[in-house]
Order: C-alpha cells, then sequence, then structure tokens
C-alpha cells in the first residue's frame, strides 16, 4: 500500500526538481507584460510558456500528492503502517536537525573588526 503512495510523491518530486532546474524560478512578470502590451516579443513568450509549464508541472504534482495522501490515508489505518509511518517521520525530523546543525553559519551583522577577531579566535 505505501509502496503506491510512493511512486507518485517520488514523481512529484522529480518533475518539481526538474522544472527549477530547468526553468528556473517562475516569474509572472513577463506574462503579464504581454497582456498588458501590445506585440509580444521574444522574452514575453518565452516567460508566458515557461509560466505555462510550471502551472502544468505544479498541477500535475499536485493530482499526484493527492492520489498519495489518499492512499496512505486508507493504509494509515493498519497499525504495522502507523508505526513504520511515525518512524519515518522522525528519521527525517532527525536528519533535518542533523543537516541545519552541521550547516548552520553565525551571521556576521555589524559589529567591528575586533569583535569578529574575538569570535573567530573562540
Amino acid at each position: 500500500m505505501i509502496r503506491r503512495a510512493t511512486l507518485p510523491i517520488m514523481l512529484a518530486a522529480a518533475q518539481l526538481a526538474a522544472a527549477a532546474l530547468a526553468l528556473g524560478r517562475p516569474d509572472p512578470d513577463p506574462a503579464l507584460t504581454l497582456l498588458q502590451s501590445g506585440p509580444p516579443t521574444e522574452a514575453t513568450a518565452l516567460g508566458t510558456a515557461a509560466l505555462f509549464t510550471w502551472a502544468l508541472v505544479l498541477g500535475w504534482a499536485g493530482y499526484g500528492l493527492v492520489a498519495a495522501v489518499r492512499e496512505a490515508r486508507s493504509a494509515l489505518g493498519r497499525p504495522r503502517v502507523r508505526g513504520v509511518t511515525l518512524l519515518g517521520i522522525g528519521l527525517l525530523i532527525l536528519l533535518a536537525g542533523t543537516v541545519r546543525h552541521f550547516t548552520y553559519q553565525v551571521p556576521m551583522s555589524g559589529g567591528s573588526v575586533q569583535e569578529a577577531r574575538i569570535a573567530i579566535a573562540r
């Protein structure tokens, strides 16, 4: 049961990652410029196409996630599946905390050079 719920989640994540890699962040400005101005330029046409592609990707990812939630909801009624799910969530929280612990950097906003040297010496 969980395997059937895992596949749509993995596909949605792969689609979103591929769209982010290929298209970058969605920018509605070119599409709004196309609607407000006269003839389309190359930049506004490409921006509008990218925004439309993002809408399609988000729609399909949302559809896959809804299907996965429905499947998982029916499977979570069983005690074993519930326990494995809670264990997985706990491991994800632990992993996120570990990553944050090892990647956290102290922000250097304000202060003097002398204070920075003292902070580095510690």
